[in-house]
């Protein structure tokens, strides 16, 4: 039985001699010192963006999410584990279904709330130590 080494020089001594090889690959297996030269790659990787976080106002390391009066008094007391989140807030308002994904994406992450109108905080969700 050949081992992957014996291998590659058949392969690259049948086609270096012949000038034959597999459809579709280059002239060696040898790893490419740069990127490989297809066409097209180079537009490719130009046209993909990086994605950008988005970024949040912090208090004491955690994002700070504003509300209005009404839903800052019913989030005073913060908010249980298991219970649902449009019992304290209007799920309809886009500030609060971002602060329902941060706090899904980030568990175990504190969230602060602040009144716009008073400009009053409160932890909604205490971080864990």
């Amino acid at each position: 039985m050949k081992t992957y080494t014996n291998l590659i020089e058949d392969l690259l001594e049948g086609m270096t001699s012949t000038g034959g090889g597999v459809a579709g690959m280059h002239q060696s297996i040898l790893p490419l010192a740069g990127d490989p030269e297809v066409a097209g790659r180079k537009a490719d990787r130009l046209a993909i963006k990086p994605k950008r976080k988005k970024t949040y106002e912090k208090f004491a390391g955690c994002p700070v999410f504003t509300l209005n009066g009404e839903e800052y008094q019913k989030c005073m007391n913060g908010r249980n584990k298991h219970e649902r989140w449009n019992r304290k807030l209007n799920m309809e308002d886009m500030n609060n279904q971002e602060m329902k994904t941060y706090a899904h994406r980030n568990p175990g992450k504190g969230i602060v709330i602040k009144d716009s109108t008073t400009g009053i905080m409160s932890y909604l969700l205490s971080p864990n130590k």
